[in-house]
């Protein structure tokens, strides 16, 4: 055999080699592959499982403002209900149709109530008739049960959202969002959402074959699914890898997933505009984003503009491109006639509507000053660097919405007016509400940008208090009802203090003008210094100290020397407001709060605002220094709000420091409490007073909100007791003090207590003695300051 035979049978031999060994190889990598496809499609399958069977988002905090009710017991009028409606922003309509509406019918309205997840349950749609009785609500009955209730709850507005990553939205289920949006949006973006498998091969075809005529990537046909794979999972560049990866995991979420749960997900996920830096996602938030409105309560010409938005947020915002933006949303219109979801008619009168969009950026960037008190109280309540655990509860504030805005409207229209009057361009102002028998914040306003979240005075600014501190002083004394009452003469006669390591101390009246004794009351009325230092001196700096922080300002540092007795420490009208909410209260201290309670996504309650009080100073004390503050507006300081408001018998202080750098004003009614502090935050002078300043704040407000009355309520060991012209017990005078029966004593025996003696210093050195309640009704009174 020839060499060439043998290379020619090897040759034949090593063929099928090669091909069993490329089969070999083939099959290997073939498996190879199977089994990388399997694993990695088992590591998307992951990747979607732990998405969306844990939580989706990094839910935001969502703040309400206060639940507001509707109850016969409150004896509302007729237009004081549609007034709470129409803030409510409930709609006056000639038919109700949607949550949100509500008519009138002679002595009747009817009200579709919206649905809300209340704290304590959820709550959904009613129908209610209110009657109404000479003028005033005397039935209301639920259309629905046929039945009648005593009251029902509004559903709050959402205020803000906390800790959300740049990105807000407003999940909600699937049967919460209106049929007709749902409609519309498969109509537009995917007809084909509840036959395919998640991916379009048609709309893929149509889209690679205008890629291709056009060079580059010009046309997408994702599915909705492969659209949420994108938003959840992916990013948005155009990239093969990208697309064969949004392909395989559209193609697993829906073997997963029913088609409900996957278009719940998309309605709540898609992105739609910019608010700042923060992504407003979902239909939801998007809905109150550009209308105000629940995405329940638009009308279909504004679902058709969410829906038409899917496709370029940016392109056709409405505030930015109105008329890209109407385009579109006719276009969309032109696809619900097409397809007879709207008919020729109701085409033409909706694609030439305007937009109907709000003022721009109107949802969760108020309030700020509030919203920093709320993120403060927070922190307080669940620790500093655990508020993330709040992610997606709701938290319902104490805010009051009327009071907030009014607030915010009385400091900048009376600080505006004032820099013009004195010519000072830099006053600033800050102002806080609280209903004192609840400890409940109902407004807060640290400046005059109350749309902007910058420095918050009513919180963080700590400013000399001055005059304000001397009620907590009067209470002090009048805690001891043997040495002190309100007709208990005082020293009114310059003094010298001398102070260990310092200079003697020699306090002033703010006039300069002296007498021999002044009572007790009107030392505070007057607002008085020299009797206010005997007072605190023969009490001792210890127990005043110690009530004061009793009474809440535990966590202040309070100088231990004389001149504190006129409030020459600082503190923050925030904390004025914790000491005056217990004066109001008649000595029952309650924590001050911008935080009701506190609900997780499945509605259980995580946190309630505990509203017992504690009696932390004799009531009667209490008692005694609120009427003294009532002479102060009647009489004193304050009278000039008698021009107006004498029916309210409200109780206030002024307060103004050195060189009148600060000027304050407590005002106390029937139900709040209101702390107002004006000045300058370069501690400038402001030229202005208690009076003058802060008080005009107080008068602004009062004139935009309604005020109750306030009507002391007597306790049983305080006696009404009459006091003749020169302060002695007179029982058959018509003018009576409140006296702390503290033994039971009686009053009526006609000992005289000594009546004001005036001296050579004394302005009213020439008044007859027995006539000192005249010389104070005509003597000009003036705000008393440190000096």
């Amino acid at each position: 055999m020839t060499a060439k035979s043998n290379e020619q049978e090897k040759s034949q031999e090593s063929k099928p080699s090669k091909r069993y060994a490329c089969k070999m190889f083939l099959l290997k990598a073939g498996f190879t592959a199977a089994v990388l496809a399997i694993f990695y499609g088992g590591y998307l399958d992951w990747q979607i499982r732990a998405k969306m069977n844990g939580q989706i988002w990094r839910l935001p905090a969502e703040v309400y403002s206060r639940i507001e009710s509707v109850k016969i017991s409150d004896d509302l009028s007729f237009d004081e209900v549609i007034q709470i409606l129409l803030d409510n922003e409930y709609r006056q309509t000639t038919m109700v149709a949607a949550p949100g509406d509500f008519k009138l019918e002679d002595n009747t309205i009817v009200i579709l109530r919206r649905s809300f997840p209340f704290p304590d349950r959820p709550e959904p749609q009613r129908v209610l008739r209110l009657r109404f009785t000479d003028n005033k609500l005397s039935r209301i009955e639920d259309l629905v049960s046929v039945q009648a209730v005593d009251e029902f709850r509004l559903a709050p507005k959402l205020i803000a959202m906390l800790e959300s990553d740049n990105e807000d939205r407003l999940a909600i289920p699937l049967q919460n969002y209106p049929r007709l949006l749902i409609d519309a949006l498969i109509l537009t973006e995917d007809r084909r959402f509840y036959d395919h498998n998640g991916i379009n091969p048609i709309g893929i075809t149509r889209a690679l074959i205008a890629n291709i005529r056009a060079g580059q990537m010009v046309q997408g046909g994702s599915t909705l699914t492969q659209q949420l794979v994108k938003n959840l999972f992916l990013s948005s560049e155009r990239t093969l890898a990208r697309k064969v990866n949004e392909a395989l995991m559209a193609l697993i979420l829906d073997w997963r997933y029913d088609k409900n749960r996957i278009l719940e997900t998309y309605l709540n996920e898609i992105y739609l505009g910019q608010n700042g830096d923060t992504q407003i996602h979902g239909f939801e938030l998007a809905s109150q984003f550009y209308f105000g409105r629940s995405v329940r309560e638009i009308s279909l010409d504004q679902i058709a503009l969410l829906v038409g938005m899917v496709k370029g947020p940016s392109l056709y915002n409405p505030w930015r491109n109105p008329q890209n933006a109407l385009k579109r949303r006719n276009v969309v219109l032109k696809l619900m006639l097409d397809h007879q979801m709207i008919g020729d008619e109701l085409y033409e009168l909706l694609s030439n509507r305007p937009l109907g969009v709000q003022a721009k950026g109107q949802i969760s960037r108020k309030y700020p000053a509030f919203i920093q008190t709320l993120r403060a109280d927070l922190r307080r309540l669940v620790g500093e660097h655990k508020t993330a655990s709040l992610l997606g509860a709701r938290i319902f504030s104490t805010m009051d919405l009327k009071q907030q805005e009014q607030s915010e409207n009385a400091v900048v229209n009376t600080v505006s007016k004032l820099q013009v009057t004195t010519k000072n361009p830099y006053l600033e102002g800050a102002m806080i509400v609280a209903d004192y028998r609840n400890g409940e914040i109902r407004a807060v306003v640290g400046g005059l940008q109350t749309q902007y979240a910058g420095f918050n005075r009513a919180l963080m600014s700590k400013r000399q208090i001055g005059s304000l501190v001397k009620p907590s002083i009067y209470l002090t004394a009048l805690s001891n009802p043997e040495q002190f009452r309100l007709n208990t003469p005082i020293n009114n006669q310059p003094i010298t203090i001398n102070v260990k390591g310092s200079q003697p101390w020699q306090p002033r009246n703010y006039d300069r003008k002296y007498s021999g004794s002044v009572m007790l009351m009107d030392a505070l009325a007057r607002s008085l210094n020299i009797p206010t230092v005997n007072i605190g001196m023969k009490v001792g700096l210890t127990q005043v100290i110690e009530t004061q922080k009793a009474m809440g300002w535990d966590n202040v540092a309070i100088p231990k020397v004389p001149a504190m007795l006129l409030g020459s420490y600082a503190i923050s009208p925030y904390d004025v407001t914790k000491l005056y909410q217990t004066i109001a209260n008649q000595g029952a201290r309650i924590d001050l709060t911008t935080v009701g309670s506190i609900a997780d996504r499945q509605g259980n309650l995580i946190y309630q605002h505990k509203k017992e009080a504690e009696q932390v100073v004799p009531q009667e004390a209490a008692f005694q220094t609120l009427f003294a503050m009532q002479q102060t507006v009647e009489r004193g300081t304050a009278r000039s709000l008698q021009n107006d408001y004498a029916n309210l018998h409200l109780a206030g202080k002024t307060g103004t420091t050195n060189d009148t750098r600060d000027t304050w004003f407590v005002g106390i009614d029937g139900r709040n409490v209101s702390t107002i502090w004006l000045g300058r935050d370069d501690n400038g002078e402001t030229k202005l007073t208690g009076a003058s300043g802060a008080l005009q704040i107080y008068k602004d407000y009062l004139n935009r909100v309604y005020i109750e009355k306030l009507k002391l309520q007597k306790p049983t060991a305080i006696k009404w007791v009459g006091i003749n012209q020169y302060g002695s017990w007179d029982c058959g005078s018509n003018r009576t003090i409140p006296v702390w029966a503290n033994k039971g004593q009686s009053f009526c025996s006609n000992i005289p207590v000594s009546a004001p003696a005036p001296t050579s210093q004394s302005n009213s050195s020439n008044e007859p003695r027995g006539s000192l309640w005249d010389v104070l009704d005509k003597a000009p009174i003036e705000e008393a300051k440190p000096q």
